[in-house]
């Protein structure tokens, strides 16, 4: 069955200004917080502590299967993964975070993609997404902005050690344009062509920062469109509605 794409117009609610962001941030259960605070859920939402590390323990350069053959050739939905370079914590700040979502508000905009679940976690970005045009083109310029971007912010904030890092993981992955990289190759498509497989993906998606122990319920992290379909008013970003 195919599956239309509609989009339409809404108002992106914000998260707050400059001077609120001690009201809106805090500090979470985090290994690495001696290098980045994560700035992720609001205080009142924060669970309580978790034991151990929230991040699963990934072997170095590991890699998501190669996927290569999957291609997004037709105007379906498509639940698709973006990952670090080596899995890093790229995004326990949120500005780095916040480059993601203007680079998706973007592409919706001015790119006619169509976004109907996302989450942003800590080294990865899930979507179910879609367009009536290109989906390598989209993702293509979406990464290669967000990544030059985040590069821009890590220096400017003197990020030194996680410079290093990505430089390391970039040599690691033979990247041969000599720039410094973020993502792993691709971004892996999988098209969806059922209500049912997309509801599955959908909570998949919804469902990531909980199965990691990062809040106790999955409209509490703020970079998720679980905040949406829960009826909550304060958004980083609204999806697009869907019709099968």
């Amino acid at each position: 069955m195919r599956i239309g794409i509609r989009r339409r117009l809404c108002r992106d609610g914000n998260h707050g200004t400059a001077g609120e962001e001690s009201r809106h941030s805090c500090w979470c259960v985090n290994p690495f917080s001696h290098l980045l605070p994560i700035t992720l859920v609001r205080e009142s939402f924060l669970a309580p502590p978790f034991p151990g590390n929230p991040f699963p323990r990934i072997p170095p350069n590991a890699m998501l299967p190669d996927m290569g053959r999957y291609r997004a050739d037709e105007h379906v939905p498509y639940f698709c993964t973006i990952t670090v370079l080596d899995w890093l914590p790229v995004f326990i700040d949120r500005t780095y975070i916040d480059a993601v979502i203007d680079s998706l508000k973007y592409c919706r905009d001015h790119k006619n993609l169509a976004v109907f679940a996302f989450v942003v976690m800590p080294n990865h970005v899930h979507l179910v997404a879609g367009t009536d045009g290109d989906l390598h083109s989209i993702m293509r310029d979406f990464k290669r902005f967000t990544s030059r971007t985040i590069h821009d912010r890590l220096k400017a904030e003197g990020r030194v050690s996680l410079l290093k890092w990505l430089s390391e993981a970039t040599e690691s992955a033979r990247r041969t344009r000599g720039d410094l990289g973020l993502w792993q190759s691709g971004f892996h498509p999988q098209a969806i062509y059922s209500r049912k497989v997309f509801d599955q993906k959908v909570r998949y998606i919804h469902e990531n920062p909980v199965r990691k122990g990062l809040v106790l319920q999955a409209e509490d992290w703020w970079y998720s469109s679980a905040r949406e379909e829960a009826g909550l008013d304060e958004l980083c970003m609204s999806v697009d509605p869907i019709d099968f």
